[in-house]
């Protein structure tokens, strides 16, 4: 049993609570463990443990992060409600207000999936932002209980594996980062990569052992010359940690810079916590005097603190034996807030006092409540909200030498928003280190930025080809809706006319049962609605043209071409999993931006005559871009089939990325593989060379 899986009794808790808390408030927690066991007796998880040693698992990962009495007590409680006879009055009764509004914050949360259709997932999304801002504990909790699902998720069938995996990725592991809880974001992420890629992940692991075996002297070595410089150039009251890189983000580092494990050059990281930002500052000239530092990867984030309040300098250095190592430099208080995060708010005994992690993160939810407010649905607010989750940032200056923080390529005009909504709507330019620029400008941190406004200026629809931020792109929408809506209905029917025009297709031979499904389709009543999402960008011109134009699957339209899917919001289907070389076509969703499915998918037939944005592609992939696809082998049922298999594959230089090992008889076992190809060519090589063997009775594409 792993150290993650160990089961959590309540004595464990109580010794972690006894080191923070007064006693009374222990007894009262034991209290509420009496409470739960008690209702959740009889009670079992998949993995057939009693169901209570969830809930005081999720407990004693808070109590880690030392949360406060009231929060520890309702993550014990925190499934009562919804899943025994207790009740919110009981609960309120026992331990009083502040515990129960939380437990029944939980419990509104309890069975929160953000999957099936893209409205329900968007509304449920919605929903947890709602309690998030009521109070912030409900979301520790619901972060906390994810990570202990994650952890035992060894019980659950690979498909809800694969879903719970996916969901965590996307939704709870970049929430954790933005609030600063950055122990349970690493966790989550390397969770969901073992789960996701399990042979991808034990590749990695094994090899970074192997790496950090070999050069376990050097590390030593490097800590021992950092510890013996600090201390000669008179640094006091230091403390040095060193640390191998996580698998996750070594992968991810490989895949978006395309490199091979061995081209992963700082694999190493060493944290130096030193007393005051004074001290961050000498430190980093300490080092850099005893290695050389690597051009252009030195990151202040000491003046220029992360959105969720990290504080930190991070180097990266030339050390011996031709190793990188990155070492990062925070004072006491700074590291306080990088292991605690949003959690510092309500840590108990906080000498540090240091609210301003709180803060941030209250003007993020502040921020996201009024983009909800402006959202005229839920499935938009849900691409709002996953916009500012993004972890690339800008730093740019007011004139006035304030810091506005901006995602990776904002533009000056969601500059102008960001500084005050009335600015926004009448920005007219902007002046860039005293450059007079367009407000389409992009933005690189370090910059100063001046707003010029213009009182006739007004919002356009063009501005929302110019805008990225979630804040700038809702109110411009929440202006234009406001505004005549003559203007969009003259600018969507020109847009229309112009594509017909330029696609050869006369409009005006549509026939009238073609227009009414495309009205249906897009939930509007008339063509002037349809013009006026045409006009605001809410719908794709090329799906408009499909809806009037396609029968079956044949379309007069021009497919699009999609030559690189690499760093694109582009991703393939497991359902059809569909390599280059099939018809494919593309499904437009919120949260991942085009799914490639195979036309012929089962899941596309479903859902294409309902309301949903599709298209067809021309898929010609970038050379040697390898993609998943999933084959079922039918072998003898004998010692050494796998192996062959197996074998052969390597020869043919092809990655097998999952295996699930099936019986159907005394004689034939099922091979259900995923596997790397670069197209259907390919494919066919694999099935030709593994139809050979003697053992192979079939190989089909799953």
């Amino acid at each position: 049993m792993s150290k993650n899986d160990k089961r959590i009794l309540i004595s464990d808790l109580c010794d972690v609570l006894e080191g923070y808390m007064p006693q009374s408030q222990v007894e009262s927690v034991y209290q509420a463990y009496i409470v739960a066991a008690t209702a959740h007796d009889g009670q079992y998880r998949k993995s057939g443990e009693a169901y209570v040693f969830h809930p005081l698992s999720v407990a004693m990962i808070l109590a880690e992060f030392k949360l406060d009495y009231s929060c520890i007590v309702a993550a014990i409680l925190h499934d009562c409600i919804e899943d025994t006879i207790v009740t919110y009055d009981e609960i309120r009764y026992d331990f009083g207000d502040e515990i129960a509004h939380i437990v029944e914050g939980v419990s509104k949360l309890t069975g929160l999936e953000f999957r099936d259709t893209a409205d329900k997932q968007a509304q449920n999304f919605r929903k947890l932002f709602l309690a998030m801002s009521d109070d912030m504990r409900v979301i520790l909790i619901k972060l906390a209980d994810r990570l202990h699902n994650m952890r035992t998720l060894g019980s659950m069938r690979r498909d809800k594996q694969l879903r719970i995996a996916k969901e965590t990725a996307e939704i709870h592991a970049p929430i954790a980062r933005r609030l600063g809880l950055n122990s349970i974001r690493v966790e989550l992420d390397n969770l969901c990569f073992s789960i996701v890629h399990p042979f991808r992940h034990k590749v990695l692991v094994s090899q970074i052992k192997k790496q950090c075996g070999n050069r376990t002297k050097v590390i030593k070595h490097i800590q021992s010359a950092l510890e013996n410089r600090l201390s000669q150039e008179g640094v006091v009251d230091f403390e040095i940690n060193g640390r191998r890189k996580q698998p996750c983000s070594i992968y991810k580092k490989m895949k978006v810079k395309q490199l091979k494990f061995s081209q992963v050059l700082d694999m190493y990281a060493f944290r130096v916590v030193v007393s005051g930002v004074a001290e961050c500052y000498q430190t980093l000239g300490v080092i850099h005097n005893l290695y050389k530092p690597l051009p252009g990867k030195f990151k202040d984030y000491v003046a220029l603190p992360k959105a969720n309040g990290y504080q930190s300098l991070h180097t990266i250095l030339f050390g011996p034996n031709n190793i990188m190592i990155e070492v990062q430099i925070r004072s006491t208080d700074m590291h306080f807030v990088s292991e605690y995060g949003i959690a510092a708010h309500w840590h108990y005994k906080n000498v540090n006092n240091n609210d301003s992690n709180a803060s941030l993160a209250g003007n993020w939810i502040g921020s996201l409540l009024d983009i909800q407010q402006q959202s005229g649905t839920s499935v938009e607010f849900l691409e709002h909200a996953k916009a500012d989750l993004s972890p690339s940032e800008v730093f740019v200056f007011t004139p006035n030498g304030d810091i506005i923080q901006l995602p990776y390529k904002a533009t000056a005009l969601d500059f102008a928003y960001m500084v005050h909504t009335n600015i926004g709507e009448h920005a007219f330019k902007s002046r860039i280190d005293q450059i007079l620029s367009p407000v389409s400008t992009k933005l690189r941190s370090g910059q100063t930025v001046e707003i010029i406004t213009k009182q006739d200026t007004q919002p356009q629809p063009s501005w929302l080809q110019i805008a990225t931020t979630a804040k700038a792109r809702s109110s411009i929408k929440s202006y234009l809706k406001s505004q005549s809506s003559s203007s969009l209905i003259q600018l969507g029917s020109y847009l229309l006319d112009n594509a017909c025009e330029y696609l050869q297709i006369d409009v005006e031979k549509v026939v009238d049962t073609k227009w009414q499904e495309c009205l249906s389709d897009f939930g509007c009543q008339s063509k002037e609605e349809l013009f006026i999402k045409i006009g605001l960008g809410e719908v794709l011109m090329s799906v408009v043209l499909n809806k009037l134009q396609c029968e079956g699957n044949h379309c007069l339209v021009k497919n699009i071409k999609i030559s690189d899917t690499q760093g694109r919001a582009i991703s393939c289907a497991h359902c059809c999993y569909p390599i280059p070389g099939d018809d494919v076509i593309g499904l437009l969703t919120s949260s991942k931006g085009m799914v490639l499915h195979k036309a012929d998918c089962a899941n596309f037939m479903r859902v294409k005559n309902k309301n949903v944005q599709w298209l067809g592609v021309d898929w010609q992939a970038k050379e040697g871009e390898e993609f998943e696809v999933k084959v079922l082998i039918d072998v003898d049922n004998q010692r050494g089939a796998l192996a062959s298999i197996a074998n052969t594959m390597a020869k043919l230089g092809i990655n097998i990325e999952h295996i699930e090992i099936s019986e159907k008889d005394s004689y034939l076992k099922s091979l259900n593989l995923v596997i790397s190809v670069t197209n259907t060519e390919q494919l066919a090589d694999i099935s030709k060379h593994l139809t050979q063997l003697d053992l192979v009775q079939s190989v089909k594409r799953f």
